[in-house]
């Protein structure tokens, strides 16, 4: 009864989904899957993942999800939105049609590549291929084709696609570079060095051995690939290219513990400045990873090139060194600019006290200086201030701070002292100085508004923000201000601030972004009701916005919203450890059937030994088929298999109980002709049935509306005439069904087929009655 309890409360949670109360749905697949947790058996524990997964796919305002897409102005756009739905729902074992009815004879190249990529992610690979092999530009096309499958995880035949049918070879060798950096990160580093091997362009194949190296794995294969890709790399005609994947192996040595090997790649850069760069990267690597004093030793014969160099050493823990440099910057403001950065660092390294001093002798030497009519000489005065504030010495930083204000009236171009005043007011506000930089905002045009707002959200000062925001004159400018203080709120947990900001933003275009923020931070936090009605409101207002992309932008940003309501992604990861748990050829062949692996499916299926299981399987992948779609060829190509079963068994009972089975499948995929031929011949033999038989046959008849007979059939099989109750439901006998399912003696199955009923009238329409 496990299972029953399970599918009794995915149904329920449907309805509450399809009613607006994703909070409840939420809640009911939660309880769902604590019941899936105390299976016990691997056959059990398989079928209660795959029947929670099916619920959890059900708790998503998809529909929605589909209709904000399907308002995207641009086809292109409008395909991968359409195309990005119906992979969410694909990993979720829910297939839809919503690519189905998308034409193809009037899209654009862009479109059909647009298309083949959204029917990959879908998992309509057959279509794909077709739709890919239209595209004008076949190596173009195929190229892209090959990215899809890699973002869909089809690595094998990405492969086989970029191997065979990208003709370009540049083209050729990008798209196995892509494969190999893919197989690299899923840890199957042989086969990515496999098509390492096939890239002929060096770079390229310096870049997939360099992917390969760093995948987990022996130490030594590790060396051998990096020196592989450094032969490579060395054979680069491009100066710049060569440069750049030189330092990128330098780097790789160094996550693999070998700096001498490191140093030695890095110093193999012909030109000053690109080796200087390389060991300043390497440096900053190995600080990041705990390795400082290793850092300081990088950096020991480095010539310096610019500030990096500088800062790098300070974090190194070589601070007077990077001091010494700096002082031999000629240029006044590149020399004050050098040092605040290298305080800065200084204060991040654990030496504020250094950090205050350096800057108090900066402070001093940059206010002994004139300045006047020097813009830059402002921005050295406020990089100062800046890093002043860092190191917690406000009251020098207000000295340069003052000094600024002053020297703006001393500037002759009228822009350059708008720049200095928006330079000020937001210098001001990350000083505290609020007061001073109203007054520089409120007295001067243009208007440094929107500047010393930001200034403040960069703070996450909002509620300060938010009181000046009004103070904007421009309402487009105003309404981004609003939307960035909104989106702050959000991020930080204030629900209704954000929401109430949001609703009053004049602009559509920023409205929908604030919206979008703050139903987001709503389904972090688990409100998923509000969260959908928020973005009902943000959808209303994205179709208002006149500007063609921010529209199509919009939708866009509201479907991933949409999606991320659901439960999707948690269906997706059950699936995914049901598939990983299977066992046995049936069990494996059941998690493929319901997460839309249909072909694996029936690949599987044909290794299952027992006639009664491969029957069974093989007529559940042929349903699964038909309800996705799937041409009629095809649904009957796999119950010619489930058929065969059929044929061997000399044992009446088994082969009563196989074509039983095959006869419901047969029904339940539009087949009624053969169908009807072999419940005729089952129902006119003496021989009595078998009770699983006599099940089958009830749900066939039940399929085919034969609903009388099926009752009667199944009377002694309280679990069948569930099902019959549920399909007699289905065809709009809400009524009756209730009233039948209310007689069914099992409670458990009484609930679960009252829920399904309910389900129906909510897929339908139907008005709910009292159940």
């Amino acid at each position: 009864m496990l299972e029953t309890s399970i599918r009794t409360l995915a149904a329920s949670a449907e309805v509450m989904a399809l009613k607006g109360d994703l909070d409840g749905a939420s809640e009911a697949m939660d309880r769902a899957l604590r019941i899936a947790h105390d299976a016990t058996g691997p056959r059990e524990r398989i079928a209660a993942l795959i029947a929670t997964a099916a619920g959890m796919a059900a708790v998503c305002p998809f529909d929605q999800a589909l209709r904000a897409a399907g308002g995207i102005k641009r086809v292109e756009d409008r395909i991968a939105a359409l195309g990005t739905v119906a992979g969410a729902l694909a990993r979720a074992g829910r297939p839809t049609t919503a690519l189905t009815s998308l034409p193809e004879d009037d899209l654009s190249p862009t479109g059909l590549r647009a298309l083949a990529e959204a029917l990959v992610m879908a998992g309509d690979i057959d279509r794909a291929v077709t739709v890919a092999g239209r595209d004008p530009d076949p190596s173009w096309g195929w190229d892209a084709f090959t990215r899809a499958l890699i973002r869909a995880g089809r690595l094998d035949h990405a492969y086989a696609t970029a191997l065979f049918l990208v003709t370009d070879r540049p083209r050729r060798g990008v798209a196995l570079l892509l494969v190999a950096e893919a197989l690299a990160r899923s840890g199957r580093a042989g086969q990515a060095v496999e098509v390492a091997e096939r890239i002929a362009d060096p770079p390229c194949r310096s870049q997939a051995l360099r992917a390969a190296a760093l995948a987990p794995g022996d130490p030594q294969r590790t060396a051998d690939l990096l020196r592989r890709a450094e032969t490579a790399a060395r054979a680069i005609t491009n100066p710049g290219t060569r440069h750049t994947e030189l330092g990128d192996l330098a780097l790789a040595w160094a996550e693999h513990g070998d700096l001498d090997q490191a140093l030695a790649t890095a110093d193999a850069i012909d030109l000053d400045s690109r080796r200087a760069a390389a060991r300043v990267t390497l440096a900053r690597r190995l600080i990041q990873s705990g390795r400082s004093g290793e850092a300081a030793a990088v950096l020991a014969d480095t010539q310096p090139t610019d500030t990096d160099l500088l800062v790098t050493m300070a974090q190194a823990g070589r601070l007077d060194h990077a001091m010494s440099l700096a002082h031999t910057i000629t240029d006044r403001v590149r020399r004050d600019q050098a040092i605040a950065r290298v305080a800065r660092a200084a204060t991040g390294a654990g030496r504020p006290e250094r950090a205050a001093e350096i800057l108090d002798e900066a402070a001093t030497a940059a206010l002994a200086v004139d300045g006047d009519d020097d813009i830059r000489h402002i921005h050295a005065l406020v990089d100062l201030a800046d890093a002043l504030v860092h190191a917690g010495r406000g009251e020098r930083a207000d000295d340069l701070l003052r000094r600024a204000e002053l020297l703006v009236h001393t500037l002759y171009e009228e822009q350059e002292q708008s720049e200095a005043r928006r330079l000020l007011a937001s210098a001001l506000a990350r000083a505290g100085l609020l007061d001073r930089a109203d007054a520089i905002a409120a007295d001067h045009w243009p208007s440094p508004w929107p500047d010393l707002v930001r200034a403040l959200c960069d703070l996450g000062a909002y509620d300060h923000a938010y009181e000046r925001a009004p103070s904007i004159p421009d309402p487009s400018r105003r309404s981004q201000a609003l939307h960035r203080i909104a989106a702050g709120h959000a991020r930080n947990g204030r629900l209704d601030q954000a929401e109430s900001i949001a609703q009053a933003i004049e602009e559509p275009a920023a409205r929908a972004q604030a919206l979008l923020a703050a139903a987001e931070a709503r389904t972090r936090a688990g409100h998923l009701n509000q969260a959908a009605e928020l973005l009902r409101t943000a959808e209303t207002t994205a179709r208002s916005v006149t500007s063609a992309h921010d529209h199509d932008r919009l939708l866009s940003d509201l479907v991933d919203a949409l999606l991320a309501i659901g439960r999707l992604p948690q269906a997706a990861d059950l699936l995914a450890h049901a598939e990983a748990t299977a066992d046995t050829p049936t069990t494996l062949a059941a998690v493929l059937t319901a997460s839309g692996h249909l072909d694996r499916a029936f690949r599987t299926a044909l290794d299952i030994p027992d006639p009664l299981e491969q029957c069974d399987t093989l007529a559940s992948i042929a349903e699964a088929h038909a309800r996705a779609g799937a041409p009629p060829g095809r649904v009957q190509q796999v119950l010619l298999h489930a058929d065969a079963t059929a044929v061997p068994p000399a044992d009446p009972a088994l082969r009563t109980r196989l074509r039983a089975r095959v006869a419901r499948a047969r029904a339940t995929t539009g087949d009624t002709h053969h169908a009807q031929q072999t419940l005729d011949d089952l129902l006119s033999s003496n021989t009595p049935m078998p009770r699983e038989a006599t099940a089958d046959v009830a749900q066939a008849l039940s399929t085919l509306g034969r609903h009388d007979h099926a009752l009667t059939l199944a009377a002694t099989d309280p679990r069948t005439s569930a099902t019959v109750i549920v399909t007699l439901a289905r065809t709009g006998a809400t009524t009756r069904a209730t009233t039948l399912a209310h007689g069914l003696p099992d409670p458990h199955l009484r609930a679960w087929t009252l829920a399904e009923i309910s389900r129906t009238r909510a897929t339908t329409g139907n008005p709910a009655e009292p159940t």
